[in-house]
């Protein structure tokens, strides 16, 4: 049958061997017929529903060109497909996404893209997961049915550029996100409290620290009021994040466990997981690092990782896991899980930097001092890349003393002005050869 409404109202009614009038009868005048036909007008429902009983077709084939048992079946195909990405099938839900992608239309088919765009989030391939969603936020500001959510969208779109290491951007979109949401009258919703808190985890990523804390506040005091532990567990964890970066470490295990507690009975198995090494990050960074108790929470996430086949969630997993084993002095085992982690990661990826700076730690440690500071380097000036201020500030820290250790005093020296730069703390005189005035002797 012919693409458009128009062409296919033209093509049933020459079919039936009907005229223009005799299709009109007292519905509609012959000329809106021709209108409707020339895709000059679209029909009233009630204009639709006529019209249909008058050629014999149902009003949903008209209008898209799907025949009802046809769309039943692409309704099937597509909960198959959802039921195959949430057990981890992701190559399997792929091809049927795709499938549904080309033979289906209307909401069947951006049913069909929601569903791609997040497995390519879920396996790291951010630049296909973001061409997704922008036909998504195409469709949606259209109006067209099957889109998800503006909301949603908002969310996805500020959470793929931070974890695609864009912070700016990440922010970018989600500042002007939330204006417009605020502006629709929907502050305090789960979703615009999703949002925002997506929002804090982008400024803490990207070092604006105040920015993060004064948000992160507002975002608590608004998901405790709605009383949604979704809503309370986003917003703790965000907040926890913000407070680790400010030294408050006990306050960030605090809001951490608040967050695995909520989250721990109604959240996604892979959001769990995903919760798990968070709480595991933070408990590395512990004075001493509390191990066992990181270790046993990320043998439980790379588990649910390995099965779902989320891969850049799985090499954050393992990252963590290798740094677990640099903390136990086990050196071996860190460079060899670290570079699982590295071989899992896509060019250019957060997840890539952080792999690399724990294994050239390990071999440094372990006496490869050349190969180390090189991988170490690499990963600092890769976060830096990124925009990643708070974590290059760290990666520069953590290669400068591992070049003391080896005794390379100059190289650490330049390493911890890289860090201090990545903090905000640069120098303007002394570096551009202004020396120092000697005081004077009385």
């Amino acid at each position: 049958m012919s693409p458009t409404l128009g062409q296919r109202l033209r093509a049933l009614r020459i079919e039936r061997g009907l005229s223009q009038a005799d299709l009109a009868g007292d519905l509609v005048s012959p000329s809106y017929v021709s209108l409707i036909e020339s895709d000059r007008r679209s029909p009233e429902r009630d204009v639709l529903d006529g019209l249909a009983r008058r050629l014999g077709c149902s009003p949903l084939f008209l209008e898209s060109g799907v025949a009802p048992e046809e769309l039943n079946e692409q309704r099937l195909r597509l909960q198959f497909a959802e039921i195959a990405r949430t057990n981890g099938s992701l190559n399997e839900a792929r091809g049927q996404f795709n499938e549904l992608l080309h033979a289906a239309s209307g909401e069947i088919r951006y049913e069909a893209i929601w569903g791609l765009a997040r497995i390519e989030e879920a396996v790291g391939s951010y630049h296909e997961a973001m061409t997704h969603l922008e036909t998504l936020l195409d469709a949606a500001r259209t109006g067209e049915p099957g889109t998800p959510g503006m909301l949603t969208l908002f969310n996805a779109r500020c959470r793929m550029y931070r974890k695609a290491g864009d912070f700016t951007r990440s922010i970018e979109a989600g500042e002007a996100s939330l204006r417009e949401v605020r502006a629709l009258g929907l502050e305090g919703t789960e979703d615009e409290i999703r949002l925002a808190s997506t929002l804090v985890g982008s400024y803490w990523a990207r070092g604006d620290l105040f920015s993060a804390q004064h948000l992160a506040s507002q975002v608590i005091e608004r998901a405790e009021k709605l009383g949604s532990r979704q809503a309370q567990g986003n917003a703790y964890w965000n907040a926890s994040l913000v407070a680790a970066a400010r030294g408050q470490l006990n306050l960030a295990l605090e809001l951490g466990d608040k967050t695995l507690g909520l989250l721990s009975e109604s959240a996604p198995t892979h959001n769990l997981a995903s919760m798990r090494v968070n709480y595991a990050w933070l408990l590395l960074r512990c004075d001493p690092p509390q191990l066992d108790e990181a270790d046993t929470l990320l043998a439980r996430a790379r588990e649910v990782f390995a099965t779902l086949a989320m891969s850049s969630q799985l090499a954050g997993c393992e990252t963590e896991i290798a740094r677990c084993a640099l903390l136990r002095g086990h050196f071996d085992d860190a460079i060899e899980i670290a570079g699982q982690a590295i071989a899992r990661c896509a060019d250019g990826a957060p997840e890539l930097a952080q792999a690399r700076m724990v294994r050239g730690l390990a071999l440094t440690l372990s006496g490869r001092a050349d190969d180390g500071i090189a991988l170490m380097t690499n990963a600092a000036e890769l976060m830096a890349a990124l925009g990643s201020r708070l974590d290059a500030a760290q990666a520069w820290r953590e290669l400068a003393e591992a070049l003391i250790k080896v005794g390379r005093s100059e190289q650490a020296i330049d390493a911890l002005r890289k860090a201090a730069d990545c903090a905000g703390a640069q120098s303007s005189t002394i570096r551009a050869g202004v020396q120092p005035a000697l005081p004077v002797a009385d």
